[in-house]
C-alpha cells in the first residue's frame, strides 16, 4: 500500500470521526423534535415540580449507589474466576468511567470497559471483552424474563407473538451457553467455539453463573424499583405485571446504539407502552426526568469518581479502532493482546 493511499485511509478516517460521534446526537434531538411536535413541552415541564424531585431524588441516589456496587462485584467475581486481580474498588472506579462514554452508546460503553479491564486485570482483550459479554448475556436474559413474566400476566395485543418472540430469544441464549459447554469437540464448529472472546462463558464455573443471574437479577430488580418510585412521584398508577413488562421492552429499545444515552428512543416508547395511564404531556415528563435524572447522576459519578479511567478508556478504544495496538498502561506493566490466557473454571 502506498504512502498517499494510507494517508488518504486517515484523512478519511479523520472526516468519519465526528460524524460518528455526532450522529447520535442528531439521532436524538430529531427524535425529540418529532415528540414535541405532539406533545407540548411546556404542558409536560408543568409536571415537574419540587414535589417530584423530593420524591424521586433519594431513589435515583441510591439506585446509582447499589447498582455500582452490583456491577463492581460482577466485574470483581469474573475477573477473580479468570485468577485476574481486579479489587471491587478499582472496578467500581473503571464502570464509573464508562457511564460517560455510554451517553454516545451503550457499544461504546462496552468497548471502554474491556479496554480497562483488559488494562487493570493484564489479560488479553478478547478474555476481556469475553467477560463483559458474560456479564451482558445475562444482563439479556433477566430482562428477556421478566418480559415473559410480566407479558403472562397482562392482556394486550398479539400477545401471543410478543411471549413467543421473547421465548426464542431465551431459548436462542441456552442453546449459545451449551454450544459453548458442550464437552465434547464439535468438528468444523470447534475453531469458533475456542475464540478468546468466548473464552469467559465456556470456561466460567457453574457457581460464578449462579452468582451472575443472582447479581444480574438484583440489577434488573433495582430499576424496576427505580421505575415504580418514578411512577409514584408523578402520581402514575401502574400495575406491577405492566410495569416490569413496559420496563424490560423500554431498556431494550433504549439500548438500540443509534441514539445518545437512549434520548429520544426512550421518550417514544416511554410514551406509547405506557399510554392510558396517565396524559402524554405527563408521561413525556415523567421519561425526561428518568433520563436526564439517569444521565446526570451517572455523569457526575464518572467526573468524580473516575476521571482520568474515562480518558484513558476513550484514548483506548481509538487505539484499537485505528488498529494501533494499545501501549502499556500508566503503572508501566505491559497490557498486550497477547497477555496469558486464563481458564475460568481452572481452580
Amino acid at each position: 500500500m502506498s504512502s498517499e493511499t494510507v494517508s488518504r485511509s486517515t484523512k478519511t478516517a479523520r472526516m468519519r470521526r465526528p460524524l460518528r460521534v455526532a450522529l447520535p446526537f442528531a439521532v436524538s434531538a430529531g427524535l425529540l423534535a418529532f415528540l414535541f411536535t405532539r406533545i407540548d413541552l411546556g404542558e409536560a415541564i408543568q409536571h415537574v415540580t419540587g414535589e417530584v424531585a423530593l420524591r424521586f431524588g433519594l431513589p435515583l441516589l441510591l439506585f446509582n449507589l447499589v447498582t455500582l456496587g452490583l456491577e463492581a462485584r460482577s466485574l470483581h467475581r469474573v475477573a477473580a474466576a479468570g485468577h485476574a486481580t481486579l479489587p471491587i474498588g478499582t472496578a467500581a472506579r473503571i464502570k464509573a468511567a464508562c457511564y460517560l462514554l455510554n451517553v454516545l452508546n451503550h457499544a461504546l460503553g462496552a468497548a471502554g470497559l474491556s479496554v480497562l479491564l483488559r488494562r487493570r486485570a493484564g489479560i488479553g482483550l478478547a478474555n476481556a471483552a469475553g467477560m463483559v459479554f458474560l456479564i451482558s448475556l445475562f444482563d439479556i436474559a433477566s430482562v428477556l424474563g421478566v418480559a415473559v413474566l410480566g407479558a403472562s400476566f397482562t392482556r394486550v395485543e398479539a400477545l401471543e407473538l410478543r411471549v413467543g418472540l421473547v421465548g426464542i430469544a431465551i431459548g436462542a441464549i441456552a442453546a449459545g451457553f451449551a454450544f459453548l459447554r458442550f464437552p465434547a469437540p464439535l468438528g468444523p464448529l470447534e475453531p469458533l467455539r475456542r475464540l478468546e472472546i468466548f473464552r469467559a462463558p465456556r470456561t466460567a464455573p457453574l457457581g460464578l453463573l449462579l452468582e451472575l443471574a443472582v447479581l444480574r437479577g438484583l440489577f434488573l430488580l433495582t430499576f424496576l424499583l427505580l421505575a415504580a418510585a418514578l411512577f409514584h412521584a408523578f402520581e402514575i398508577e401502574v400495575g406491577p405485571f405492566r410495569l416490569a413488562m413496559n420496563v424490560a421492552i423500554l431498556i431494550v429499545l433504549s439500548a438500540i446504539p443509534i441514539a445518545a444515552a437512549g434520548l429520544g428512543t426512550g421518550q417514544l416508547a416511554f410514551v406509547a407502552l405506557f399510554a392510558g395511564t396517565a396524559s402524554e404531556a405527563k408521561l413525556l415528563a415523567a421519561s425526561l426526568v428518568l433520563s436526564i435524572g439517569l444521565l446526570a447522576t451517572r455523569a457526575l459519578l464518572g467526573l468524580l469518581f473516575a476521571p482520568e479511567f474515562t480518558r484513558e478508556a476513550r484514548a483506548g478504544v481509538r487505539a484499537e479502532s485505528a488498529g494501533l495496538g494499545l501501549r502499556a498502561h500508566p503503572e508501566g506493566a505491559p497490557a498486550s493482546d497477547h497477555a496469558p490466557s486464563r481458564d475460568l473454571s481452572a481452580r
